[in-house]
Formats: C-alpha cells, sequence, structure tokens
C-alpha cells in the first residue's frame, strides 16, 4: 500500500514508517522539521519537507501520490506553546488536520488513522 506518514521526522512517526517500511509499504513522509529531526526518518521512505496547513502541497502530494492510507501524527505538542500561540496551536491541530481530511476525500484515501 502506499501510505503517507505525516509527523514522521518525529519519534512515533518515524518509527511507523520503519515499521511499515518493513511490512512492505511504500511510505512517504510528510513533516516540516520544527520538532522532528531528518535523521529519523528512515531509509526507503520519500521525504517531503513541507506543512500540513499547506493546502497546495498536499493537495497536489495526494492527488499525485493517491495514498491508501494517511497515518497523521503531525501536531504542535509543546504546551507552552499552545498556551502563548493558541491560534498557532489551532491552525496546526486543527485546521492541518482538516486539510488532511479533505484533501483524504478528494483523493479517496481508504483509512485515515490519527494519533
Amino acid at each position: 500500500m502506499r501510505i503517507l506518514v505525516t509527523g514522521g521526522a518525529g519519534f512515533i512517526g518515524s518509527h511507523v514508517a520503519e515499521r511499515l517500511l518493513e511490512l512492505g509499504h511504500q511510505v512517504v513522509v510528510l513533516d516540516d522539521l520544527s520538532t522532528g529531526r531528518r535523521e529519523n526518518i528512515p531509509a526507503g521512505a520519500r521525504f517531503v519537507k513541507g506543512d500540513i496547513t499547506d493546502k497546495v502541497l498536499v493537495s497536489e502530494l495526494m492527488h499525485d501520490t493517491r495514498f491508501d492510507v494517511v497515518n497523521h501524527h503531525a501536531a504542535q505538542m509543546n504546551v507552552r506553546h499552545s498556551v502563548e500561540d493558541p491560534s498557532f496551536d489551532a491552525r496546526v491541530n486543527i485546521l492541518g488536520t482538516l486539510n488532511l481530511l479533505q484533501s483524504s476525500i478528494k483523493t479517496s484515501v481508504k483509512k485515515f488513522m490519527f494519533a
């Protein structure tokens, strides 16, 4: 299967991507590297540096690749930052997720997993 792992440069997302590759899936990691690290992305995964709130990027990536599954781990998770700038927190965590969901519907993604 073709699987998009958002936040795949983070601790959990990178381990999920690694396991999916071991199982023989084609994996694309979408991450803006704001908290994740490039070296966490497993060999064999295609890496796209970008933000889940970027509608054009997400739409083009999902249209061009036609994923079977989206495994969504990208998030703003810093508590201090969420208190200091709740609008940014909402933009990434709510609007970014909504952006992924809308593109998933438009491209007939079979399964959307949200962690």
